[in-house]
């Protein structure tokens, strides 16, 4: 543990985010810290639309309440406003973008079978409608994916692959561009959970050549609950999405019901109304994170996640995901011989060290509130409670 002894302060401020002076807080991808700026902002936005209703939040500020947020994740995707939808959550645009494609019977959709249920569940519903087929990528040992078994399994046949970024439950990250090289090499898209990566890692929309990345904002982005952000690239912005509400017409306040004439670009996947003080605190979040620098963020998580896995491989503990340092992210999972990972995790929070069971196994998730100190007193404690 030498290696460590005096490296990563925390990037951010305990101030801005005050759970992390009472806890170590190693579970941002469950639920991350919210931005506490975020917080208030949402709170005061709700208060003046209850202490004044439209006159506070007019018909054309519901058309502009988009337009920062927009902007904010324009720029972390490396595209462009009009490429950026946002939503209630990644679910709901994740699903309008699998009936948007539409996989034909027959053609398959690649993905692996330790995704998240949310990236996945939409393609499977859409295919039990069109007769599209699954085609399952299974982990090896560690319950790692291979990236050329990945890339094998997309051929002439695929419609779409549909992976998250970074895996849920160990963290390993995948290479976007040779992923949607390959599937537009075979005529298919390639669509991306965005969930796990944004904000912890870079995500370059338009350089990868993805064709879509949705995300939430409560776990790396430091962001409130309710609010989904969405680059969608050219491609299917030309399609016609599968959710659709009065947001779907160019003309929003033209209330005719018997015509619809989608927006150009992104915003034909805008559909309905939702929480609209949510993308505000969403917007706090994100832009603290962007002013913060989500590359320096990314090495500043790599380097205290390399020092939770030293730390744990030396307790005993089985790593789970790649063993190669450049697949993996800031998220770790383990497990603790002789130990049952239900009750061990219960024990470690017992003692102020929050992270998460998954299936058998502990997730650790540290994020840039965390520091070199914060994973040795986690590492501390979970030496003691063995």
């Amino acid at each position: 543990m030498d290696n460590f002894a005096n490296t990563e302060s925390r990037l951010a401020s305990l101030e801005v985010f005050p759970p992390a002076q009472s806890y170590v807080y190693l579970d941002a991808a469950s639920v991350g810290l919210t931005h506490k700026g975020a917080a208030e902002a949402i709170n005061r936005w709700q208060t003046q639309l209850a202490d004044d209703g439209t006159v506070a939040f007019d018909e054309e500020a519901e058309v502009k309440c988009f337009d920062e947020l927009n902007a904010a994740t324009a720029e972390l995707f490396n595209a462009t406003p009009a490429d950026i939808a946002v939503a209630s959550s990644e679910t709901v645009l994740m699903s309008s973008l699998a009936w948007a494609a539409m996989p034909k019977r027959g053609s398959t959709i690649v993905a692996t079978t330790i995704t998240h249920p949310s990236t996945v569940y939409p393609w499977m519903r859409v295919a039990q409608h069109t007769g599209a087929e699954m085609r399952w990528v299974k982990p090896g040992d560690g319950l790692a994916i291979d990236p050329e078994e990945l890339l094998g399994a997309i051929d002439d046949n695929t419609s779409v692959v549909c992976i998250s970024h970074v895996e849920y439950g160990t963290g390993q990250t995948y290479d976007l561009k040779a992923i949607a090289d390959k599937a537009h090499r075979h005529g298919a898209l390639c669509v991306v959970d965005g969930t796990q990566s944004a904000g912890q890692v870079v995500v370059d929309a338009v350089g990868s050549g993805v064709d879509a990345v949705a995300t939430s904002t409560y776990k790396w982005l430091c962001g409130p609950f309710g609010t989904g952000l969405m680059y969608v690239s050219p491609r299917m912005q030309e399609m016609n999405p599968g959710l659709l509400g009065w947001r779907s017409h160019k003309d929003m306040w033209d209330f005719q019901a018997d015509r619809i004439e989608l927006p150009a670009g992104a915003k034909r996947y805008e559909f309905g109304t939702m929480a609209y003080g949510t993308a505000i605190g969403a917007t706090v979040g994100l832009r603290y994170l962007l002013d913060t620098g989500v590359r320096k963020i990314q090495e500043h998580n790599s380097k205290i996640s390399a020092q939770l896995v030293e730390g744990l491989r030396e307790l005993g503990a089985e790593v789970l995901g790649p063993t190669d340092p450049a697949q993996r992210s800031a998220t770790v999972a383990a497990r603790f011989a002789g130990k049952n990972s239900a009750e061990f995790a219960k024990t470690l929070k017992q003692n102020d060290v929050i992270a998460s069971l998954r299936k058998d196994f502990i997730r650790f998730s540290p994020h840039f509130y965390n520091s070199s100190d914060d994973i040795r007193r986690g590492l501390a404690a979970i030496r003691a409670a063995l």
